[in-house]
């Protein structure tokens, strides 16, 4: 990832995202258009393992995914995968972990075919972590280092 900032992939033959790199202000519409991408019930996974830096913004966006408006009735599960200890910290914090609908991967069933390591070398989050074994890889966003849209968008119907 040497001249890129993010890169999304989205899985084939299981619905989830494998984010790294950078999310924040001038990635935030790429993450955003990504996220909407999904489809709108069932399970979700995303893989967070690759993830250098992740503002408020973008960490709200995708545990809004749940679809969770703070009343307890939830559109779908989401399922976190390989948080970074940084990351799982803010979520305790400000106590989105306990949010209805989401879920961390040792809290979870696995996604078809293990847990282990099986992604492309350069998308590998250091350590060699991996929640998607044996998951076909779709299409990917990258943005290029200088490139990036300002101006978060909304994430609605979310605490």
């Amino acid at each position: 990832m040497t001249d890129e900032v993010l890169r999304i992939t989205k899985t084939c033959n299981l619905p989830g995202l494998i984010i790294v790199g950078d999310i924040d202000e001038s990635t935030y519409s790429y993450l955003m258009d990504s996220l909407a991408a999904l489809p709108p019930a069932g399970d979700v996974h995303v893989d967070l393992g690759g993830v250098e830096f992740c503002d408020l913004a973008g960490l709200r966006a995708i545990v809004c995914l749940t679809g969770c408006a703070g009343d307890g009735i939830q559109a779908r599960r989401v399922v976190l995968h390989a948080v970074p200890p940084r990351l799982k910290k803010i979520l305790d914090i400000l106590g989105w972990d306990v949010m209805p609908g989401l879920a961390f991967d040792g809290e979870a069933t696995p996604p078809p075919g293990g847990a282990a390591a099986l992604r492309p070398a350069e998308m590998t989050p250091p350590g060699g972590r991996d929640a998607f074994q044996g998951v076909d890889l779709g299409e990917q966003v990258v943005v290029p280092a200088g490139e990036g849209v300002s101006g978060p968008r909304t994430c609605r119907g979310c605490w």
